[in-house]
This record gives structure tokens, C-alpha cells and sequence, in this order.
């Protein structure tokens, strides 16, 4: 059996929203799809404030940070 490995999952408007990025050139964190994930997962969840990082590494460091010393 094998297992696909980094194999994106994709639905059919990946190609559309890839060349808005790169129209927009807005590349890094904050961009218009950020925003747009962030504001879906706060209704979604209820949270006030969804913060978004890069990796999972990057979240343990952010909370790292909020931690009381």
C-alpha cells in the first residue's frame, strides 16, 4: 500500500486562487486570504481573536510568549 506524502489536497479553485495571490503579490502572512480564513474560524468558533501562524512551531512560540513568567 502506499501513501501519498505531501500530496495537497485539492478541490478545484486552487489554480484561481494562486493567481490572485501572485496578482496581488501578496505573499506573506496578513494578505486577503489570511484574513479571510481568520474571520471563517472565529464565527465558526466563536473566539473573539484568531491569530494564524506558519507552522506549528511558530504557534508554540507565540505561546511561549503569552505565557505568564
Amino acid at each position: 500500500m502506499s501513501i501519498p506524502f505531501n500530496v495537497p489536497f485539492l478541490t478545484g479553485r486552487e489554480e484561481e486562487y494562486i493567481a490572485e495571490v501572485i496578482q496581488s503579490r501578496q505573499f506573506a502572512g496578513n494578505g486577503p486570504f489570511t484574513r479571510k480564513v481568520a474571520a471563517f474560524l472565529e464565527k465558526r468558533y466563536g473566539g473573539p481573536r484568531v491569530l494564524l501562524t506558519h507552522s506549528c512551531t511558530a504557534a508554540l512560540e507565540r505561546s511561549a510568549l503569552l505565557l505568564e513568567p
